[in-house]
């Protein structure tokens, strides 16, 4: 048990919330409170002697959810967007109602979504079919107009009113479903048996909206060198910021459905102010803002989801990892470093010093591909232009490549910088063990060090990726690895390629070719002869065909040609023939079918002929 507890406050989550981060439960981190607080004093001895770093060899964690479709599930994980981005959201009441209406029964359709908990900063645009539909109140305008309605709300703690329809009382919803601190909206479609609007059924829509609000520290008054109102204990004082590093410490705070933490998490780890390492997440948070980084998207809090890695997820969009330093929870990122001292012989230990030369054949990559969510491919994932260093090819001998996925990044130049920083990575040297003396007890992780051993041919800058201490023999064994300088440069100078996007359909344009109704003819010949011309086609099969007429003329154009016979009726998918008598000369001919309101269909043909 005590070694237990030990392990756990070694790793820097021994504060309750880092408990619940690990166990996902509120009731096991409660008796896991229990016993930390029985071995207090034997684990704090424990701790206090380890510190390990092992976040570093951690595998990077997978693509998470979908924006652009709606989540539909019982027990459906806490969508948390962050930055811009689309959403479908997550479903959690979808119900047809209000009797019968003319001829259509039950023409009412009212569905809640929920996209976000906390309170989002704005809701920018609604799409349908990807394109915009603008709102007068609740009610759409132009081609939806007095068939869709949207009520939305932006998650204030308490909402004052829950989301409503334009029909009156909605089955199953009432004045008590507020979705205090969720950002939803509650779309209510009209339908009618004789209108043209949902002919192909309801399009896929969303949200485009500027997500969850931020803790800043560098504008908390609180806060040594900060200076504004922002509060770690009030959410209310947070501001709108796509900053990765910003993001990251605040999903790591969590978020809550009361102004402060006296409410229930929603989402997020629960780490307090005093477990957070301030000055690498400040450093992180201005490498940031210089570069331009922004996390924009969506993580997902729920069963079997590991919040640790929904928090790998938001530093990898800064092309840094979260880790557990001296018990603070700390951030190892991509920046020019400076050695803050130089490690000699004088500082080895007794023990093992290890110092391999190069990473595996397996592990060489020396091509990647950027992968982004892009706005203007329907914020689906798309495929950058490959970073290739062509030296690193030369020296393999093959071109090896691999995708990466910038799962929370939706800017191309972005995804590329980042992805070249994961390809140089992959070229530094690591797994370079060293026993220390005391003298180096107190190195952290992602510290930089020049790292000087002529027995194993070493002399190189390096930074700190994994820590071992051992208070018995007053021995810190550290991991390095390399840090070439020049990256840097190189990899914030990469520039991402994007896709051409695709042609939209204008909102109505799928229904009213649903709708415009009839199939042309089929199999349309035309057989020339002396005097005349023979034409053959088969009707449409559709029941609301009514009749064809067949036109000829000289030039490329129906507008301009004669009606030649018509109307003439026939069966549904009936063979017919008719012969057109002209005088001797080339022509084009085509046959238009019509419904029973007399609307035509798209012309078949022209077919050409000759009449001798």
């Amino acid at each position: 048990m005590v070694a237990g507890v030990a392990a756990l406050a070694t790793t820097g989550f021994g504060a309750i919330g880092g408990a619940q981060l690990l166990l996902g439960n509120t009731v096991q981190a409660a008796a896991l409170a229990n016993t930390v607080s029985s071995v207090a004093s034997i684990a704090t001895a424990v701790s206090a002697a380890a510190s390990v770093g092992a976040q570093l060899l951690q595998k990077k964690p997978g693509i998470l959810g979908g924006v652009n479709q709606v989540t539909i599930d019982a027990n459906a994980p806490v969508p948390y967007g962050m930055g811009r981005c689309f959403t479908a959201g997550t479903l959690r009441h979808d119900v047809g109602y209000g009797g019968k209406v003319g001829k259509t029964k039950n023409p009412y359709l009212s569905k809640v979504m929920i996209w976000s908990a906390s309170t989002a900063a704005m809701i920018e645009a609604v799409l349908f079919d990807w394109n915009t539909i603008a709102f007068s109140g609740n009610s759409a305008v132009g081609y939806y107009n007095s068939w869709l309605y949207l009520d939305r709300q932006l998650g204030l703690r308490p909402e004052p009113d829950a989301l409503a329809g334009p029909w009156g009382a909605i089955p199953d919803w009432g004045s008590t479903y507020k979705l205090s601190g969720y950002a939803a909206g509650l779309f209510s479609y009209r339908f009618d048996r004789d209108n043209k609007r949902w002919a192909n059924g309801i399009p896929v829509h969303g949200v485009v909206g500027r997500w969850a609000k931020v803790y800043d520290w560098r504008k908390d008054d609180m806060f040594p060198g900060g200076a504004g109102p922002h509060r770690w204990d009030d959410e209310d004082s947070f501001e709108y910021d796509p900053n990765v590093a910003l993001n990251a410490v605040t999903y790591a705070r969590g978020r809550y459905n009361s102004n402060g933490f006296a409410g229930v998490r929603m989402c997020g780890c629960g780490f307090g102010y005093d477990e957070i390492d301030w000055p690498a997440w400040t450093a992180f948070a201005n490498v940031c803002e210089a570069n331009g980084w922004e996390v924009n998207g969506f993580v997902y809090d729920g069963p079997g989801i590991s919040l640790w890695d929904n928090l790998k997820r938001i530093c990898a969009a800064g092309a840094a990892t979260p880790v557990i330093s001296g018990g603070l929870l700390s951030v190892r990122f991509q920046s020019p470093k400076v050695a803050l001292d130089t490690i000699t012989n004088d500082d080895f230990a007794e023990g093992e010093r290890v110092a391999p030369g190069m990473r595996t054949y397996r592990d060489r990559v020396n091509s990647m591909v950027p992968k982004y969510r892009s706005e203007a491919n329907k914020w689906e994932y798309v495929q950058s232009d490959a970073i290739t260093v062509e030296d690193y090819v030369a020296l393999d001998g093959e071109l090896k490549e691999e995708e990466w996925p910038c799962e929370l990044v939706t800017d191309k130049d972005q995804s590329a910088q980042i992805t070249s920083y994961e390809l140089y990575n992959r070229r530094e040297l690591t797994g370079w063990t060293y026993p220390l003396k005391p003298r180096l007890w107190h190195i952290k992780l992602g510290e930089a060090y020049h790292l000087i051993d002529p027995e194993l041919g070493v002399d190189h800058l390096v930074v700190v990726a994994a820590i071992t201490k051992d208070i018995g023999t007053a021995t810190v064994t550290v991991t390095f690895e390399t840090e070439t300088t020049e990256k840097h440069a190189a990899a914030l100078a990469a520039t991402g390629t994007a896709p051409p996007p695709p042609t939209l359909v204008p909102p109505g344009e799928a229904d009213d070719d649903a709708w415009s109704g009839l199939d042309a003819v089929s199999e349309l010949t035309v057989d020339g002869g002396i005097g005349e011309a023979v034409l053959h086609w088969q009707n449409p099969t559709q029941s609301i065909f009514k009749y064809c007429r067949a036109y000829r003329g000289t030039i490329d154009d129906i507008g301009a040609a004669s009606e030649v016979a018509g109307p003439i009726y026939g069966g549904l998918g009936q063979l017919q023939k008719i012969t057109d008598p002209a005088a001797a000369g080339d022509y084009l001919w085509w046959v238009v079918a019509f419904d029973v309101d007399n609307n035509p269909s798209e012309p078949a043909g022209p077919i050409s002929a000759t009449i001798s």
